[in-house]
Formats: structure tokens, sequence, C-alpha cells
């Protein structure tokens, strides 16, 4: 008997739709009640228990919804393993912040509309749903505008803020270009296919280089893919805590499901260019975004930045699948580790990435700042804060046995078996730059989150918010819990998770032989070994503490007495031999001001500052603005009011279109 898993999903997208916007909008505007996050929990679970069921016999085919169309094409919804995949990360992030929402936004309650943020939240996490599911193009553009402006709404959410305000118009406008690229190249499949249904497309060659490659950018665009990640770092740090966490945990992956759907697993643009496109973007903004998040004093900026890197990952990853695939059978094994690695990662980024802004957020409630420079000392002011954060940052920096160990390994993994198995001299050199690319992404990740732990939570305070820092309420911590709960298990689960991903995997290639067996005996037994071993050192740590307890004594201190927190490492200092070293990239620099009567050789107080310079920001992304605004001035003159103007700007824009429309034929 098949399940019913699509009535399922059509009466989960009203539970959200009309339940929980009813109730926000039937209260005051400063209300934030206990029954809203229950509602985001509970839908959640039942986003896993749809994706749970879509395992077990749900019907790929497409949907439609009765009564529901647009220009005569009905809304259509497919469930199938992939669209499970990503329905089940959107379950499990919310469910596991629902328990934090309340508690963080009541320090935001009484300036803000709560019941615009209800609205907006659930909104959001109806759109995703849709979106991974949508069969045709009218329910994915309905979903996908519902899905950003409702985003648009959440990162406004203190609008009482001008720089909030400022980075919710750049996100807009960011989103306004994307669904742009995304409707032309759709309008051109259309045309080149005479169907709006995704499945129906399957264009190859160059015919599907031109609406492939806009499509791509249009997802690219959403999912922070370099070079158009700029909204990430400035959007991320003006919206709350728990946004921030969806959003960089799960929205940006649902963009990257879709690219997975329409270029990998049932490819309706089929061109190895996107391979080649795939991993060159993919590469450099794995590098890119966490040399930027090396240098950011802001802990919420560092983490969007770190994004960057990640969905950089992710993509070359689908990069070497899609080269792999296109490179003949003797490489069938790598294209289906690549795409196992992207989709584990997928999972594993969400969980220790929201786990992460969580505790940005709970830093963020007890400090009122996220500045590196006014932190410090948290640790042991905010142990449970601390700990999460710390598991959170171990899996961004890839180490074993946590969850971003599992899905890093698979990529090196790919690439490994694309040197080895490859005889033509560019293969093997190719494979090798993606060694490289992820050794050194994976480093420079070590750096950064060592200076985040190092600076932020560890040593003395550097403020007085941060000095009269504690820890945040029972729910905050509970989903903090949960998620660095999530990294552990995920990481020693691994290889029963690829049995999961072998599903969708096999839908890529479903004429060769399953390999899940290959993929275990892969993963290194030490592994799950090293777990043990770490559990047993700590018990050991633990008992030879209470055999021996620490006792305090006091080191000479060469005559200076007591060591103040001026004296210890900053962000800035830890990380300025990494930051000379790629500075050409940034044009790192650092000034020195001196003060004082004799300051040459008698310097009252001595400042330091950094200043770095964004390439893609300063030389190419900021003229282009004003070349934009320079031709709006020109344009606001056809709107004076003048009737004889207007109609001349109608007739000669007939006129083009005309032209246009006479030369196409």
């Amino acid at each position: 008997m098949t399940i019913p898993v699509l009535p399922t999903l059509i009466g989960l997208l009203g539970l959200f739709w009309l339940i929980l916007p009813l109730t926000a909008c039937a209260q005051t505007p400063r209300v934030n009640s206990k029954q809203y996050p229950v509602f985001v929990g509970v839908g959640g679970l039942i986003l896993i228990a749809v994706a749970s069921f879509a395992w077990l016999g749900a019907s790929t085919a497409a949907h439609a919804i009765p009564g529901l169309a647009l220009g005569g094409v009905p809304f259509s919804l497919r469930l199938d393993p992939l669209a499970a995949w990503a329905l089940a990360i959107i379950g499990i992030v919310s469910a596991a912040v629902s328990p934090y929402i309340r508690g963080y936004m009541d320090h935001l309650s009484p300036r803000v509309d709560m019941r615009v943020f209800w609205v907006s939240l659930s909104l959001l996490l109806t759109s995703m749903a849709a979106v991974v599911t949508a069969a045709n193009v009218q329910t994915f553009l309905i979903a996908w505008e519902t899905m950003s402006l409702a985003s648009f709404l959440l990162v406004i959410t203190d609008r009482g803020s001008s720089k909030v305000r400022e980075a919710g118009l750049i996100y807009l406008g960011a989103t306004r270009v994307g669904t742009a690229f995304l409707a032309t190249g759709f309008l051109w499949a259309h045309s080149l296919t005479g169907s709006w249904t995704f499945a129906d497309w399957h264009l190859s060659g160059t015919a599907a280089l031109g609406p492939g490659l806009l499509i791509l950018v249009g997802l690219g665009l959403k999912a922070g893919m370099w070079p158009f990640h700029l909204w990430l770092p400035i959007a991320h740090p003006a919206a709350p805590a728990p946004v921030s966490a969806l959003m960089s945990g799960v929205m940006v992956k649902m963009a990257v499901a879709v690219i997975i759907r329409l270029f990998v697993v049932d490819p309706s643009f089929s061109n190895v260019a996107f391979g080649v496109v795939l991993l060159a973007l993919g590469s450099v903004g794995a590098v890119w975004g966490i040399l930027f998040a090396l240098i950011q004093q802001d802990l919420k900026r560092l983490l969007a930045l770190s994004t960057v890197e990640n969905i950089g990952l992710i993509l070359a990853s689908l990069g070497v699948c899609i080269l792999a695939s296109h490179g003949g059978s003797a490489l069938g094994w790598a294209a289906q580790i690549a795409l196992a690695a992207a989709l584990l990662h997928m999972l594993n980024h969400a969980i220790f990435k929201s786990l992460l802004f969580l505790g940005a957020g709970s830093v963020d409630s007890a400090t009122h700042t996220l500045d590196l420079g006014h932190l410090g000392g948290l640790a042991a002011k905010m142990p449970q804060t601390y700990a999460t954060f710390l598991i959170g940052a171990g899996c961004a920096c890839a180490l074993p046995p946590l969850s971003g160990f599992s899905s890093e390994w698979l990529m090196y993994k790919a690439a490994l078996i694309v040197s080895s198995t490859q005889i033509e001299p560019l293969w093997r050199f190719t494979a090798m730059l993606i060694v490289i690319m992820i050794s050194l992404a994976g480093a420079l990740a070590v750096t950064a989150f060592v200076k985040a732990i190092g600076v932020g939570f560890q040593g003395l305070s550097r403020s007085a918010s941060a000095d009269h820092a504690h820890e945040v309420g029972r729910g905050m911590t509970t989903s903090q819990t949960i998620l660095a709960a999530l990294c552990v298990l995920l990481g020693l689960s691994a290889p029963a998770l690829l049995v999961t991903i072998q599903l969708i995997v096999h839908q890529m290639t479903p004429a060769s032989p399953p390999i899940i067996s290959a993929w275990t005996v892969s993963l290194p037994a030490a592994f799950v070994v090293m777990a043990f071993t770490f559990a047993a050192v700590a018990v050991w740590l633990k008992s030879a503490r209470r055999r021996d307890p620490i006792k305090p004594y006091s080191t000479w201190d060469c005559g200076f007495g007591p060591v103040g927190p001026r004296a210890q490492v900053a962000g800035v200092s830890y990380v300025q031999p990494v930051a000379r070293m790629f500075g050409v990239i940034f044009r790192y620099g650092q000034t020195l001001d001196l003060e004082g009567v004799d300051k040459r050789l008698f310097p009252e107080e001595i400042t330091a500052s950094v200043n770095y310079e964004s390439l893609l920001e300063d030389r190419i992304y900021a003229p282009l603005i004003r070349w934009i605004w320079r031709i709006g001035d020109h344009v606001v003159a056809l709107q004076e009011g003048s009737i004889h103007r207007y109609l001349l700007t109608m007739l000669l824009a007939l006129a083009i279109l005309v032209a246009v429309g006479g030369y196409s034929r």
C-alpha cells in the first residue's frame, strides 16, 4: 500500500499557513507567547515524519494540488528521496531551534512586532518545504518568492535600527536579482522544451548552457555561492540569532538541493561546463570565505563567512560529481562518493552552523555585544554555551569524531579516487588542487575558530559587559545541547547515514550496483575507535582530577604584578601572521597611532588598528551600484508628469518589443 505522503505534506502546509499566523495576528504586537515555539517544534517533527515516510515507498511522481493553479498550470508537488532529505534537514533544525526562540526573543519583544515575526517564521518554514518539493516552475516561483519575502521580514525584525534596515534592503535587492536570473532561465528553458515541469526538461550540450547558467546563478546567489555571497555577512549580523540559524543552516541548503535536482540527480541541464563552474567557484569560495572570516571581529560575521566556505565545499563536491559522471564508468564510484559527501555535508553544516549561531545569540543576549575585542572570560560564566559552541567549532573544523569530519573526509576520498584512476595529467592535477583546497580551507577554519573561542570565551573579560555575563535560560541552552548532541551522534553514525544517502545516489546512476559496503569499509575503522579513546581519556582525566585536585600557585610575574586583560592576545594580533601571508587578497595593513608630547621617543598612548579591502565589494560591486544609481537618476526624469513623454516612452517600448519578437521568429 502506498503511504499518502503528499496529503500529509499538504496538511503540514495548511498547519503553518493557517494556524500559527491566525493565532499570532489575534495577539497584541508585543506578545511573545509560549504556544508559538510549540507550533514550530511540532511542525518540525511532522516534517521529520513526512521525510521518514518517504523512504518507505512513497511515489516520486508529481501530484497536483486540487483547485490551485496559475496560468492554467496546476500547483504540483513531488516527494522523492532528495526532497525527503531536504525536508528532514528543515524538520531537524526547526524542531531543535524551537525551544530557543522564545527565550531569545524576550529581550527584543518590547521593541518589535512579534506578530510579524511569528507569521514570517511560519511562512519561511512552509515555503522552504514547498521549494524542495515543487514539481514545476509556477509552484517553485511562488514558494521561492514567499521564502524570500519571509526571510527579508525576519532579517529586519528589529527595524528600528538604521543598520538593520540597510542590511534588509541589501538582502532584498540580492533576492530580486536572483529571481530575475531564475525567471529568465525558466522562460528560456520553457521556450526550448514547451513544458513548465522540471521532469520534462532534458537539455544537454549547448542547448543547456544558456538557461542552465542563468538558473545556476539565481540559485547560487541564494545559496551564498562565491562571488554572489556578499549579502550573508551583511544580513546575518542584523537578523535575530534563531533567524540566522535557520537561514544559514537551512535556507541556503534549499537552493543547494534544487541545484542537485536540476544539475546532478535528475539533470534537466546536462553539460560538463556546469561541473567546471561549480568546481571553480566552489573551490575559490571555500578559501575566500574562510580567509575573510579569519579577520572578522564580529562573531556573527565570522560565522556568516564560514558559511560561504562550507557552501563552497559542497558546490565543489558537486562539481567533482558532474565531471566524474561525464568521465566514464571508471569514475562512477568517485561521482557517487562526491555526491554523498555533498548531501552529508548539507546535513552536517545545517546542524553545526545552527548551533554556532545559537551560541553567538546566547553571547549577544548575555553581553549585548558580539565584538570579540569586548568579550573574553565567558567560559567560566557561560559553561553550557561554551561547551556546546566548542563542539560546534570542532565540527566546523572537521575534527573527528564529530560530524563535520565524515563529510569532508568523503570529499578527500572522491578527489583521491579521481587522481588514482585517471591517467590524464589534467585530471590528476585538478584532483590534487581539490585536495589542496580542502586542506587549506580546513587549516584556515581551525585558525578562525581557535580565534573565536580563545578570544571570545577564554582568558579574562575585556569589558564590563563580558565581566557581568551569565548563562542564558533553560530553553536556549536546551536547543544548543540538542544540536551539540546531534553533532556527536551524526559523527559516530556516519556509516549508517550513508545507507540513507544511497537512495539518492542510486537515483543518479540506477544501473550501477549499490556501493554502501565499499563506503562503509572505506571510512577508517579508527574513526569509531578514536571516539571511544576520547571518552576513556576524558573519564581518566576526571578521575585523576578528583584524586589530585588542581592547586593554584603564584608564578613569577617579572615584577609587573597581575596581568590585566589588555595584556592578552587579541584577535587581531592572533591572526596577523596568516592575514599578512594572504594580505594581497584583501590588502591587509596595520596602522599605529602614537599620542603624547614626545610621542616619537616616549609615547603616552599607542593605538593599533588594522584595515583591509574587500576586492569584490570595493572594486566591483560598489562601482556597479554607483552606476545603477546614476542610471536611476536619469530614469527618474521620465516620471515628471508629462503625458507626451509617457506616450513617447510607450511607443518606443512597443517598437522594441515588436522588433525583438520579429527577430526571434
